[in-house]
């Protein structure tokens, strides 16, 4: 167009081209390009003309030095805006400059600048061309220049628009598959409506390039117009005159018209009377809502949320009513939102809402205050609640339907917070029920009563109660019914900690590391993360987390007000430091702190700290002076019916009555300890109190008339057990039973030397997956030299270091190689050490499901099969042992529970290995004597006299007495 036109004026909306279509234009002709931009042209000299002539100065003297020359002086001699402009034309005669001009729309109100381009269009010669681009109609001050038809061509928006075979040709360009007739009908060819993608779902994608452009948009329209695309922003669903009119928009029908003639990232209904703005051009304007001035922000919200509870959106009209700082209105509308959110246990949004509802939530929302208060474990939100609102208000709570419950919910609040008469004045006034049988039992850990809940509450009650009684049932180590019972909302969510405090109790810690990872990077309860995350930590010998997880927990902690928990963090810290270190003055002072914060008002927290206490005299070997501590800790746990923690302090008192001189009484409270974890589960706190004083164990062991007593069982585990580890998912897996297989994420992978293989399996059988140089040589590569060993070594390293996956590295440190991180690596035999460590923290069901996957594991073959060196030889004599024994084990709980053809077919496996193993001949002989064989009893009996015989060793008397008996 411009061969033909010596000037051509481009007046589109924005996004529709005109730059892109200039530069075509100008590339088609072989003459110089000077661009020139008008926007912000300052007017405060001849408006405009002295600014517009630097500018085109500026512009045309790399191209035509002489018209640049013209211009230099023409502001300074005074001549006016018009002659300079027919100046500046008649310089560029016979040449062929483009001479473009863009944002001419800015110039309006500018005489001068207006003037200058007037008379340059209208005096141009023959031979340069000149562009005017604008995003909207010229301003009216230009046109005298540009009425000659035969040397003007105007393009505007249906010019440029493109039609579906441009549209095709552009897409492709931009390598984007969309249909190029679908859009073409959307944007009615726009171009930017067309080449970028205003329909994304994710509106943040590419939100820069959008976001400029959206700006250029807005700048071509009016106020009203503005104001509206702004405002309805907020709507999800488009936008209609009337709704515009209730967020306070004046005449918006005739803005809506307005705005259906512009070229915008908009979609309209058939009849035009409804708008969308597309995704991403609306997260442009919802972006500039946070632009506007406080009082227009505050009618448009309030607006909304008349909008939305009209719709039934009662959730998102509090949020908005909130953020307009209508607080009352909002409270209204929290009454009719709060119980759905509440149903779906959305616990944060009711925080979010009742924190802004000051000073304290009115009697109506205190129902869901109180819930909010026991599921985020914010006890202070219930202590606000009876401060603010007094006795009048809770003493007529009975009245009223739920009222027991908010009660009980008031009861478990003040209980917490150290308000413990309180708590007792508000439980007198409750009704006969479970609430107040529950309430009940929450006061009796602190004065000790015994509470009669019965047996199956947990399965009768729902809702927040739900959690109260997890908790107690917890104390009371009803470990069973808090695994086995998580239908309710509540138990899922507020019950987790819960459930993972009975699977580490029951020792299944795997279990309680999945259900405690289940939880993810989300907060979690606060018993989870300031108790049982590091109670599992140490639980799995991982130290260094279990101290650090305790310090974050109380940072939970200060948030819910809680003086109970305040207390229990500090007997946790008592319980970390003598059993990870032993360290007994750290252990001191933290009991020494939890007495002085009311430690024995509550009777559970006096006995808690009476146990640690006793432990840390037995340690210091102040015996004497632990008796008493321990004495009362069992007294009162028996009392109050807390039997979860009720086997470890009768281990520590078992101890100290021995050491004083007490045998009776210190076989009395080992066989406690014993029946406790025996009948209601907690082995492992069982068994981690034995580590502490492994002499209970033997002495009751010794005094036991048979050698297969629980006992025996005890003294064999604690010989066996070691601590628990985990971590994180592996991603190297070395399978060393049977055929050896290396797998990365799954897939197997294949180093080039078989001993860097080897070299893995070592190190990972070393304490923290490292050894010295030297040690390796020697297991690795028996009777080579020492330089060649250490080149051998080498050369495996590298090997090994080739399969190796990001973020697990083979470090050498001096003369020492160490795996890091070693839980980014798993081998077949570690997981049957660690399924073997944690069965012998077992009891029952779960022991024997977990002896079973530890023994599937053996029916692989035999570690490192085929390959030997001495210290495979070792390893795997070292496995065969633990394997037989587990066996022996299997057998033993097979014939607990009755599975009696399970625990021949064991004990037989064993003796055909190993005919020497006494323990295996007891279980065979009490196996057949199970299955009624009195024939394979005594085949039984006599094979065991040959084996006796052959050792040249007096058959057992023990045994000769089972055989006895048995026959009997």
């Amino acid at each position: 167009m411009l061969d033909q036109y010596p000037v051509l004026v481009m007046a589109a909306s924005a996004g529709s081209g005109k730059t892109t279509a200039a530069v075509q234009a100008a590339e088609a002709l072989s003459g110089p390009v000077a661009w020139v931009s008008l926007a912000g042209l300052p007017g405060h000299l001849d408006p405009g003309a002295e600014a517009l002539t630097r500018r085109l100065r500026t512009a045309v003297e790399p191209h035509v030095p002489a018209a640049a020359a013209a211009l230099t002086d023409a502001p300074a001699r005074g001549l006016p805006a018009s002659e300079i402009g027919v100046l500046l034309a008649r310089a560029l005669a016979g040449t062929e400059l483009v001479l473009v001009l863009d944002r001419v729309e800015t110039i309006g109100g500018l005489p001068g600048a207006q003037g200058l381009l007037d008379a340059l269009a209208g005096s141009l010669p023959d031979g340069p061309r000149l562009v005017l681009i604008s995003r909207v109609d010229l301003p009216p001050g230009l046109g005298g220049g540009l009425g000659d038809v035969h040397r003007v061509a105007f393009l505007e928006d249906r010019d440029l628009a493109f039609d579906v075979a441009e549209a095709t040709e552009a897409l492709r360009a931009v390598d984007r598959a969309d249909d190029p007739s679908r859009l073409v009908e959307a944007t009615g060819g726009w171009v930017s409506g067309v080449l970028y993608d205003w329909w994304g779902a994710d509106p943040s994608a590419s939100a820069v390039q959008h976001g400029c452009l959206a700006a250029d948009l807005l700048t071509q329209l009016t106020p009203a117009e503005t104001a509206l695309l702004v405002r309805t922003s907020l709507l999800d669903d488009g936008v209609t005159a009337e709704q515009a009119n209730a967020l306070g928009l004046a005449s918006p029908d005739r803005t809506l018209a307005t705005l259906r003639g512009r070229r915008l990232p908009l979609s309209w209904s058939s009849d035009g009377s409804r708008m969308v703005a597309l995704p991403r051009f609306r997260h442009y304007l919802q972006r500039e809502i946070e632009g506007l001035d406080a009082d227009t922000l505050r009618v448009l919200r309030r607006g909304y949320a008349t909008l939305l509870q009209g719709r039934g959106r009662h959730e998102d009209a509090v949020s908005e009513l909130l953020m307009s700082g209508d607080t009352a209105a909002a409270r209204d509308v929290a009454e009719r939102a709060l119980p759905e959110v509440l149903g779906r246990f959305d616990l944060t949004t009711a925080e979010s809402w009742l924190d802004r509802m000051r000073p304290a939530p009115t009697p109506s929302l205190a129902p869901a205050a109180l819930r909010v208060a026991l599921g985020l474990e914010q006890c202070w939100r219930g202590v606000q609640l009876a401060d603010h609102h007094g006795r009048a208000w809770w003493g007529a709570l009975a009245e009223q339907p739920g009222g027991d419950e908010d009660l009980a919910l008031l009861v478990w609040c003040l209980w917490h917070a150290g308000r413990i008469d309180g708590a007792r004045e508000i439980l007198g006034v409750m009704p006969p029920g479970h609430p107040r049988d529950i309430a009940a039992a929450v006061l009796a850990l602190a004065d000790n009563s015994t509470p009669q809940l019965a047996p199956d509450l947990l399965d009768r009650v729902t809702g927040p109660l739900e959690a109260m009684v997890m908790r107690i049932a917890y104390r009371s180590g009803h470990l069973r019914e808090l695994r086995d019972s998580m239908s309710g909302a509540w138990r899922k969510v507020a019950g987790t900690s819960w459930t993972v405090a009975a699977l580490r109790a029951e020792g299944r810690i795997s279990q309680a590391e999945e259900a405690y990872a289940a939880v993810g990077d989300a907060p979690g309860p606060v018993w989870l993360a300031a108790f049982e995350a590091a109670e599992l930590m140490a639980d799995l010998g991982r130290r260094d987390e279990a101290w650090p997880a305790l310090l974050a927990g109380r940072q939970r902690i200060a948030s819910t007000g809680s003086r109970v928990y305040e207390i229990l963090s500090l007997l946790l810290e008592a319980k970390l430091a003598l059993r990870l270190d032993r360290d007994l003055p750290r252990a001191a002072r933290a009991l020494a702190e939890a007495e002085r914060r009311g430690c024995a008002r509550y009777a559970f927290t006096a006995e808690l700290a009476g146990t640690w206490r006793g432990l840390e005299l037995l340690l210091a070997g102040r015996d004497h002076d632990a008796v008493p501590h321990l004495t009362t800790a069992v007294s009162t746990m028996r009392t109050g019916g807390r039997r979860v923690e009720l086997p470890t302090a009768a281990v520590y008192l078992s101890e100290a009555l021995w050491r004083t001189g007490d045998e009776d009484g210190a076989d009395a409270a080992a066989d406690l300890a014993l029946e406790v974890a025996t009948t209601q589960g907690p082995r492992n706190l069982l068994v981690q109190a034995l580590e502490d004083m492994p002499s209970v164990a033997v002495r009751r062991a010794d005094a036991e008339p048979t050698h297969s007593s629980r006992w025996h069982e005890l003294v064999s585990a604690l010989a066996t057990a070691r601590p628990v580890t985990g971590g994180a998912v592996p991603r190297l897996t070395l399978e060393d039973f049977g055929p050896v297989r290396l797998a990365l994420d799954g897939r197997e992978v294949h180093p080039r030397l078989a001993k860097s293989v080897e070299l893995l399996a070592y190190l990972l059988h070393q304490p923290a997956a490292g050894a010295r140089r030297r040690v390796l040589v020697e297991a690795l590569f028996p009777g080579r030299s020492d330089t060649t060993g250490r080149s051998y070594l080498r050369q495996a390293v590298y090997r090994l270091r080739e399969v190796l996956p990001d973020g697990l590295q083979l470090l050498q440190d001096g003369d020492v190689y160490r795996l890091t991180p070693a839980s980014a690596v798993i081998s077949t035999s570690g997981t049957l050490q660690r399924l073997l460590a944690e069965a012998a923290r077992q009891d029952g069901e779960h022991r024997w499901d977990t002896l079973g996957r530890a023994l599937e594991i053996a029916e692989r073959g035999s570690y490192f099969d085929s390959l030997s060196t001495q210290w495979l030889d070792t390893r795997r004599a070292e496995l065969d042992a633990a394997l037989l024994q587990a066996r022996v084990d299997a057998a033993t709980v097979a014939l607990h529970l009755g599975r009696v053809r399970e625990a021949r077919r064991l004990a037989r496996h064993v003796l055909d290995s190993d005919p020497y193993r006494e323990q295996a001949w007891r279980v065979a002989l009490c196996a057949a004597e199970a299955a009624g064989s009195d024939d394979e009893l005594l085949d039984l009996y006599r094979g065991y006299l040959r084996v006796m015989e052959e050792l040249g060793v007096a058959p057992s008397a023990d045994l000769r007495r089972l055989v006895d008996r048995l026959r009997r």
